[in-house]
């Protein structure tokens, strides 16, 4: 083996490297696992010479165990052996039948992180099989699962797991996998403890309060009070510690928030029982203090459930990056999975049946059905076969493919599209900022009220509980929460559902701006025709030839990143002509120069490249009414040759024009192409407002008029080519067509590339915009109602409580709505 791979499986050191040495020699490997396994075969060979190890039984055993994979056949075995046991497995466990025996022992489901090679799941197995009562263990490296089975009374879950531990490897809980789900376990443990509490606080109040009917002895308040005391400030530290800490931070900070309404009322309302009870009234309020940490804590919980099922769809999605890879190599031809970091561009993996993409590649042999859905909203499998691109983040059917990596991790679409969505889950809309401004004074204002309500009850004469009761429960009634949630809730179901059709949302403003737009303008090519341009054929001027032309044009586009240069790059792979080699290349608005040995050739429309009064620069030629355009080239300012494209209308436009015509709005049509080209489009699917011949400016300066009449537009192109138009529309929605997504200037992308999307995002942003306002209308009706009726002491605070609690939910439900909706 070379220095650059590890000793014992062979896999490149690209990621990490663990050195060590036998008798002096080194040895380098690619992850701590790969160096035990290397340090226990010697030792279970009886050899301190590496040169030796390959002639080993053991090794050879490892060999056949599948440690090491001999051979493709080998490998696939291997894999498939895995996902058959996990299957098994995980039926199994659903069964409770792992073991012969099931009420002997107990089940315990781990995730291991680090693991980099099979032979480290060989370790794991190995070093937890000899734990006394351990039945038996199964570690499988493609899925970075340990399942096993262990006899509680022989061994305890955290012997096995510091035995992993020990190793180098991290532990996680299979459905606890992230820091969120550990917390909400933790909130869950919480509220149960603090309800039981609260439970037992109140029960022992109830006999409390029998002392307002009938006489009860000091000996039996104190009693009764004692242990009220107790939990109640158990209730206070633990279950209300958390938001009293956030109430603290909120006030020092001059951000408080609902914590500091709840933290102070709780606060009151327990301090002045204490005080009560200390100097013996049986004015306790500890039942008050404890229902209420209580209530909002249960509110809480149900408030993150409800996220987690609203972001039910954007979990999935994120999860579509795989963990592993099957990398070729030199050393592994047929393939060896490695952790996602090792791979880089121009490297060369493997994808079979069930096993998603891991990067943006281009297929070099083999063929396979791919499901794309997750990226483009489409459920038609997606066929490949050699020089096809692959996505990563789409599945594989059926087959099996090999490919070269073109991008890796956030590069590739899906890292991409995960990068934009999480950006726009931060982003606030200017709706939801106004809201949070209004939030920013009304925990304030609601403290004033309060505080205004208990001195005037004392002015008029009320008693002090009386006063104290009053303030607590406008403390208590307002609810900030509702108010907070209502905005952010509905726009996250809507950026959810948005993904699943395959509408990547970019702006949250976007929902807002669909609401009132009156105008749609479309592009032309790429947007409403396919975009496949195809170069159909050249018409050369005497002189010149079509292989020659093809080659200049190939030369001056071969860093371009649109249709055209696309076409005519297909064009002469297909010809196997050569790329002339351009210099001094300057990119136009409207075409391209560069000097190709003594010549100075133009690419681009006819004024750019033949300019006014040349030959052919007349009337249009028959084939520029038709659905074809046509690209001009010149050298040294003398017409050469026309390069004729073909394109083809989308079969969803003609239906998709209809339904937005019905739908009141002005549809537009604008492109570079020629206008009589643009116009036969139009009146193909039925427009009658068109424009063509337009430069990247024009078609903004286009967007302006339509917006100096007061209209409401929507401009819909490739993202790249019409960046200066999208960023003066109102809604700038870009067509996917494969590339550039990261550079695309828009509000919203269709990622399956087909116009006709925006029926799907129109309704779903009149959803969203009526779930946002349903929601604070909700939350406005409710505190302008409530504090007023608190103030005037019709209510308890336990029944403010539970009002305030209502209101949340009253918002959390109206938002899954939306999703089910769906």
């Amino acid at each position: 083996m070379t220095p650059a791979n590890c000793d014992l499986c062979g896999l490149p050191l690209r990621y990490i490297t663990v050195s060590h040495s036998v008798n002096d020699q080194p040895l380098r490997f690619c992850c701590q696992g790969c160096r035990m396994v290397y340090s226990m075969l010697l030792e279970s060979a009886e050899t301190v010479d590496p040169k030796q190890f390959k002639e080993t039984d053991l090794y050879r055993q490892c060999v056949a165990a599948g440690v090491i994979p001999a051979g493709e056949e080998d490998l696939r075995r291997i894999a498939r052996r895995e996902k058959q046991e996990t299957q098994a497995t995980d039926k199994l466990i659903e069964d409770g039948e792992t073991s012969p025996n099931p009420s002997d022992t107990l089940a315990l489901d781990l995730i291991v992180d680090g693991m980099w090679c099979t032979a480290c799941a060989w370790v794991i197995e190995k070093t937890v099989t000899r734990l006394a009562g351990v039945a038996e263990v199964t570690c499988h490296f493609s899925t970075d699962r340990m399942r096993c089975r262990y006899r509680p009374d022989r061994v305890a879950p955290d012997q096995i797991r510091a035995s992993v531990t020990r190793l180098g490897y991290g532990l996680r809980e299979t459905d606890k996998g992230t820091t969120g789900q550990h917390a909400q376990r933790r909130e869950l443990v919480r509220l149960i403890i603090t309800g039981l509490l609260s439970a037992n606080v109140m029960m022992l109040s109830w006999a409390l309060y029998a002392g307002f009917f009938t006489s009860l002895s000091g000996d039996a308040i104190s009693k009764l009070s004692l242990p009220i005391v107790a939990m109640a400030a158990v209730v206070l530290v633990y279950g209300g510690g958390p938001m009293l800490r956030k109430a603290w931070f909120g006030l020092i900070h001059r951000a408080p928030g609902m914590e500091t309404l709840v933290g102070m009322a709780a606060g009151c309302a327990f301090v002045y029982s204490l005080y009560n009870w200390l100097t013996g009234s049986i004015h306790l309020y500890f039942d008050t203090a404890c229902m209420l940490i209580t209530l909002v804590l249960l509110g809480k919980v149900l408030e993150q459930q409800a996220k987690n099922r609203v972001r039910r769809d954007l979990d999935s999605f994120f999860a579509l990056q795989p963990a592993k890879v099957r990398l070729i190599t030199d050393t592994s031809p047929t393939g060896r999975y490695v952790s996602i970091g090792q791979l880089a561009a121009g490297d060369r993996f493997a994808v079979a049946s069930d096993e998603i993409v891991p990067a943006d590649g281009r297929v070099e042999s083999g063929t396979a059905t791919l499901d794309e859905s997750s990226l483009t909203g489409e459920p038609r499998p997606v066929g490949v076969k050699t020089g096809d691109p692959v996505k990563s983040g789409a599945r594989v059917i059926d087959g099996r493919v090999t490919a070269r990596v073109e991008k890796v991790g956030n590069d590739t679409v899906l890292g991409q599209m995960i990068a934009i969505m999480t950006r726009s889950l931060e982003q606030k809309s200017a709706f939801e900022g106004r809201t949070d401004r209004m939030l920013r004074w009304f925990v304030p204002m609601i403290i004033t009220l309060a505080v205004g309500t208990g001195l005037f009850c004392i002015m008029i004469g009320l008693p002090v509980n009386q006063a104290v009761v009053r303030a607590v429960t406008v403390m208590v009634i307002s609810c900030p929460c509702a108010l907070g949630v209502a905005i952010p809730m509905a726009c996250l179901a809507g950026i959810s559902l948005a993904a699943r059709r395959g509408i990547l949302v970019r702006e949250i403003e976007s929902f807002e701006r669909a609401a009132s737009i009156d105008s749609v303008v479309f592009d032309k090519t790429g947007t409403l025709t396919r975009g496949r341009w195809h170069l159909s054929h050249i018409e050369c001027q005497p002189g010149y030839h079509p292989a020659t032309i093809a080659a200049w044009a190939a030369g001056l586009e071969q860093s371009a990143d649109h249709e055209v240069a696309r076409a005519i790059d297909a064009y002469v792979r297909v010809q196997a002509i050569t790329p002339a080699v351009a210099t001094d290349i300057i990119v136009y608005p409207d075409g391209v120069q560069g000097r190709l040995d003594d010549k100075i050739v133009r690419i681009g429309n006819r004024g750019f490249a033949w300019g006014s009064g040349t030959p052919g620069g007349g009337a249009p030629t028959e084939s520029e009414e038709t659905l074809t355009s046509r690209v001009f080239l010149s050298a040294n300012n003398r017409p050469a040759a026309t390069l004729i494209f073909g394109d083809t209308i989308r079969p969803t436009v003609p239906s998709m024009v209809d339904t937005l015509k019905r739908a009141s709005r002005e549809i537009h049509l604008v492109s570079g192409d020629g206008d009589a080209a643009t116009r036969e489009l139009a009146r193909a699917i039925g427009l009658n407002q068109a424009r063509g011949s337009l430069l990247p400016s024009d078609k903004a300066d286009y967007i302006d008029r339509l917006k100096e009449q007061g209209r409401q537009v929507a401009m819909v192109g490739d993202g790249i080519n019409d960046a200066a138009a999208m960023a003066r529309a109102h809604l700038a929605v870009a067509v996917h067509s494969g590339q550039g997504l990261a550079r695309e200037a828009a509000h919203i992308t269709l990622m399956r590339g087909d116009p006709a999307q925006l029926l799907d995002f129109f309704p779903l942003s009149r959803r969203v915009n009526r779930s946002v306002a349903q929601n604070l209308w909700c939350a406005w009706i409710y505190n302008l109602v409530s504090i007023p009726i608190a103030m005037n002491g019709l209510l308890t605070p336990l029944v403010a409580a539970t009002a305030m609690l209502l209101s949340s939910l009253t918002v959390i439900g109206n938002t899954l709505r939306l999703v089910r909706r769906d």
